[in-house]
């Protein structure tokens, strides 16, 4: 759940500096080293203000942009300020903000050493002994925290990155950051903390999503509303207090620093994409610098953007070529452009708006053209006229990421170790070269320890009838097929227990084919045996289906779940034990092809990163069908069946690509199956898995309890000490005589001069052939000479 900038507390309470040895309050040793090494750590967690708020009235609320709206009028600076000058004021303050606002000021504890969750945070802004708000809480303590667990948005998305935040020693205001300041792009050395993506399979459609703008004319049509708000408040703030706007104006003469915006340490460590270093210094354009020519200037954007979108036929343009429409018709450079969203910022903070989500229009358009004015490449400017349905004119503006790159690569240049983890991030190649990875050191797939074979995955290719099963095009509608697909689900559900969890490739591949169904029985028949439920676009009646389908196997009775790969239900949802003993992947997932932004990303990867249009498809369409099938497994004690019905799985090329730990379980014989002989394997293999299972105990366990733990690490003790102890003792070398006592006299003169240089340099007790016992890097890939060969000089 993502949250915008905050307009609430001191500004930007988490971005503050924290002076040393207390970072936001927290309890932080004069040594964090120290702390570490005694087992205490501070571990945070970090989501939106409508999963952590507290506030009696405001945490009611289910709507996030009103709980952000509501939050920011009980805690705006100028609110809280206001409040204080009234003798018997109306307004009501928020008493936990308070409470956190007062242990700053007191610079008392926050929070003691731990581990905190949101739940955890949540019962500690309750407690009488504490009561803060545990969201402004949190975002302070992430400067101070060891461990800070947040969404991927936060360190990602330029517009509420709070990547300048985590990492780094607590620093004092106006000092510079230990480790280098800015990163490796600084010139300084990478910060040494480690950032961990988990799931991070989809990550590179995240970095895209996250620098990528759509606008359509409702949304300009808004965004004109906005302005003229805005116009208003700027002469009401002229007449009742304009000396407001005159300092903002001198201020913004100086730049964004001076302004208020940022401080210096945030400007330092600050490594957002859409806030180049020359922001941070230089002054704001003098076109925009008064709010007035300001909002001039996005009247003549929005009006612009309103005529670009009159359009019959779709069309893609690249960012230069829009941008010179721009200089010609708006009479704006890109210089300016590029301060737009922070100039947009600067202004509804001098105006004191509270309710930010009411100007997200004009937000998105000033996104849209900064990004427009600060890459060159990397974008499309892609603009649609039917992006619905062909008939349906409402004409979109999309700007288009088409590299993943620009996203991640300040968090790659800044942080010293970053780790990509997944259960399906496969093939491990690809990521490297689509986020433009230069230094990877290491890349390893890990199998799973299971104690028993509890995975079935199955490859159906044809049916009894010999006719292939596929979900191509061409073939998707033959009868034959649809056929083969509704007997192979017949047989499965009277034969799997409980749950059964079924994708698609599309919407509309889905509903084409349950169609089919109703219209041949096949529906009807499978409603004896289990209840039906759909996935469908509407989130509310997704999740009413999911809980009654919990219901259904609760009761003993067992349901089907149709969904679609690419889904809420295929990425967030698990069915674990009964909930889902069988997955079915209806054909191969793989995007429209068709898809002018889809078009637009394999052009740029094969121009700029190599990478062939069928390589990447093939291998986005094997990460969602790994996704889809590992729904079902997530513990070590479940089981379940995986069922591939596509006679293109069969292929080496889409095969290699199932992740390692699935492809270990994967029989010879059930490589190219008919339906009938799948269902017949399924059933020995569920057969099997019902029967009485005694888990094996102690270091034999699958899972260790922590007895079995401690005497697996004695015993491993043990046994090293007995190796040690039983080798040998090497034999000291071999004297060679000096020079003049006989022998060679070059080679006696070489062994000696070696000699002294270990005497001088090292010590007698490093030896060459020593070198052996020392450790070595892992490399897989990386830069420089000698990878993946073993250096017996690699210890001296």
């Amino acid at each position: 759940d993502d949250d915008d900038d905050d307009g609430g507390g001191r500004g930007d309470a988490a971005a503050e500096p924290s002076p040393p040895g207390r970072a936001g309050g927290a309890a932080v040793a004069d040594d964090p080293g120290a702390r570490r090494l005694k087992g205490h750590i501070l571990g945070i967690c970090l989501s939106a203000r409508r999963n952590m708020c507290v506030h009696a009235d405001v945490s009611k609320e289910g709507d996030r942009e009103r709980v952000d709206e509501m939050c920011r009028q009980l805690t705006a600076p100028w609110i809280r300020d206001s409040t204080g000058k009234e003798a018997k004021g109306d307004r009501k303050l928020c008493t936990h903000y308070e409470k956190y606002e007062q242990s700053l000021s007191n610079q008392s504890q926050l929070l003691t050493d731990g581990i905190y969750t949101i739940e955890d945070l949540r019962e500690k802004g309750l407690e009488e002994g504490f009561g803060w708000c545990p969201y402004y809480a949190a975002r302070r303590l992430i400067q101070a925290a060891d461990v800070v667990v947040l969404n991927y948005q936060y360190v990602l998305d330029p517009k509420v990155s709070m990547a300048s935040q985590l990492g780094g020693a607590p620093i004092m205001p106006g000092s510079r950051q230990a480790f280098g300041g800015k990163g490796a792009e600084g010139g300084g050395q990478p910060e040494p903390s480690i950032v961990v993506f988990d799931e991070a399979h989809n990550i590179d459609d995240v970095c895209i999503e996250s620098l990528s703008v759509r606008l359509n004319r409702q949304r300009l049509d808004q965004s004109s509303g906005n302005l003229t708000r805005l116009s208003s408040e700027i002469e009401r703030v002229k007449k009742e207090d304009n000396a407001r706007l005159q300092d903002e104006y001198r201020r913004l003469v100086q730049g964004l620093q001076a302004a208020g915006q940022i401080d210096a340490n945030i400007a330092e460590r600050l490594q957002s994409p859409v806030l180049p270093d020359d922001l941070v210094n230089e002054a704001i354009p003098g076109n925009i610098r008064r709010a007035e020519h300001f909002i001039s200037l996005l009247r003549r954007i929005v009006n612009f953007l309103r005529r670009y979108l009159q359009v019959d036929r779709a069309q893609c343009e690249g960012p230069l070529s829009i941008l010179h429409k721009f200089e010609e018709d708006v009479e704006v450079d890109a210089k300016s452009l590029k301060f737009c969203h922070e100039r947009l910022r600067s202004l509804l903070n001098t105006l004191r708006v509270s309710n930010l989500d009411e100007f997200t229009p004009i937000t998105k358009v000033a996104d849209f053209v900064t990004l427009l004015g600060t890459y060159a490449q990397g974008f499309t400017v892609i603009t649609d006229p039917y992006p619905e349905a062909e008939g349906i004119y409402d004409p979109t503006l999309l700007l288009s990421c088409l590299d993943a790159s620009l996203a991640i690569r300040p968090v790659l240049k800044r942080y010293q170790s970053v780790i990509l983890t997944s259960g399906t991030i496969s093939p491990l190649e690809m990521y490297p070269k689509i986020l433009g990875m230069t230094n990877v050191v290491v890349t390893e797939s890990f199998s799973i320890t299971m104690a028993r074979r509890c995975l079935c995955p199955l490859i159906v290719t044809h049916g009894p009838d010999q006719v292939p099963i596929t979900s191509r095009f061409s073939l998707r509608e033959d009868p034959g097929v649809v056929h083969n697909y509704g007997e192979l689900l017949e047989q499965l559900v009277q034969t799997v227990p409980d749950g059964m969890v079924c994708f698609f490739t599309s919407y509309r591949y889905m509903e084409q084919i349950i169609e089919k169904w109703y219209e041949t029985g096949v529906i009807a028949r499978v409603l004896k045996h289990k209840l039906v439920f759909l996935e469908t676009k509407d989130v509310v009646a997704t999740t009413y289906a999911l809980n009654l389908y919990r219901q259904a196997c609760d009761s003993g009775q067992g349901a089907v779940f149709l969904s679609v790969a690419r889904g809420k239900v295929a990425e967030g949802i698990d069915f674990d034990r009964h909930y889902g003993r069988c997955v079915v992947l209806f054909g191969v997932p793989f995007q429209y092809s068709l898809s002018r932004e889809l078009r637009a990303r394999l052009e740029f990867l094969k121009e700029h990163y190599g990478i062939k249009e069928a390589e990447f498809l093939n291998f986005d369409a094997m990460r969602q069908a790994s996704q889809c099938l590992g729904r079902v497994i997530r513990s070590k004690r479940d089981y379940g069946v995986m069922v591939f019905a596509d006679q293109r799985y069969a292929r080496l090329d889409k095969r290699s690509k199932i992740p390692d730990w699935i492809q270990n379980f994967l029989e010879p014989g059930h490589i190219v199956m008919a339906s009938d002989v799948a269902v017949a394997a399924a059933r020995t293999f569920l057969l099997e898995m019902s029967q009485p299972y005694e888990e094996p105990v102690g270091s034999t366990a699958s899972v260790l309890t922590p007895e079995a733990l401690r005497a697996l690490q004695l015993r491993e003790g043990k046994a090293k000490a007995a190796a040690e102890a039983a080798m040998p003792a090497a034999p000291p070398p071999e004297k060679r005589p000096r020079l003049g006592e006989g022998g060679e006299g070059g080679g006696g003169f070489a062994e000696e001069g070696a000699a002294a240089r270990l005497e001088e340099g090292q010590g007698a007790a490093e030896a060459p052939w020593e070198a052996s016992s020392a450790p070595e890097p892992v490399l897989a890939t990386g830069p420089g000479p000698g990878i993946g060969r073993r250096d017996p000089w690699a210890g001296l």
